[in-house]
C-alpha cells in the first residue's frame, strides 16, 4: 500500500484534523437529531392527548353499560357521566328514539406538554348510542367520533357532521 503525496500519517497535524472533523461531524448529526426530535415534540404530544381522549370515550361507553343496565337509562344517569372540563362543554345533548338513546358530549385529551408548557389539551365530539335491554342482557353501547371537515375543534356544535369512527361495545 502506497501513502498519498502531501500526508503522513501518525503526525500530530493528522490526527488533529482527523478528530476535530470526528468531532464536527458527531456535533452536527447530534444537532439535527435534536432538531428533529424537537420538530415533531408538539405532534407527539397531541397523539398523546388524543388518545387520553380516546380512553375516556372508551371508559364512558363502559360507564354506560353499568348505567343502563337495570333497562333504564334517565338523564340524570346520563349527565352524572359528564362533567364540563374547560375547554371541553361536556354533555351537549340526548336525543330518544324508541328504546335508544343517542348521547353527544364534547372530551377532554390531556397530553404532555411541549417543552415549557404545562400540557397540550385536545377536545373531540363524541355520540354514543345506548340501547338499554330490560331483560337482563348486556347493553349495547356504541361510540362514533364526529368531526367537521377543517374545524374539529368545534364538531358538536356544527350542523353538519360526519363520523370518523365507531367502536362498538365488546
Amino acid at each position: 500500500m502506497g501513502r498519498r503525496d502531501g500526508t503522513r500519517g501518525g503526525t500530530a497535524r493528522g490526527c488533529l484534523f482527523d478528530g476535530c472533523l470526528a468531532v464536527l461531524v458527531l456535533f452536527l448529526v447530534c444537532v439535527i437529531g435534536a432538531w428533529i426530535w424537537a420538530a415533531t415534540a408538539d405532534d407527539r404530544a397531541e397523539g398523546k392527548a388524543r388518545a387520553d381522549m380516546r380512553c375516556g370515550a372508551e371508559a364512558r361507553q363502559e360507564e354506560f353499560v353499568g348505567a343502563s343496565a337495570d333497562g333504564v337509562l334517565d338523564d340524570s344517569e346520563i349527565a352524572r357521566l359528564f362533567s364540563h372540563e374547560k375547554p371541553a362543554h361536556g354533555l351537549v345533548g340526548i336525543e330518544r328514539h324508541g328504546p335508544d338513546v343517542l348521547v353527544t358530549a364534547e372530551l377532554l385529551g390531556v397530553g404532555r406538554g411541549v417543552f415549557l408548557t404545562g400540557e397540550t389539551l385536545v377536545t373531540g365530539c363524541f355520540t354514543f348510542t345506548v340501547t338499554p335491554n330490560g331483560d337482563g342482557h348486556r347493553p349495547a353501547v356504541a361510540v362514533k367520533e364526529l368531526a367537521v371537515e377543517n374545524e374539529p375543534q368545534s364538531a358538536c356544535g356544527a350542523a353538519k357532521v360526519q363520523s370518523r369512527g365507531a367502536f362498538p361495545s365488546r
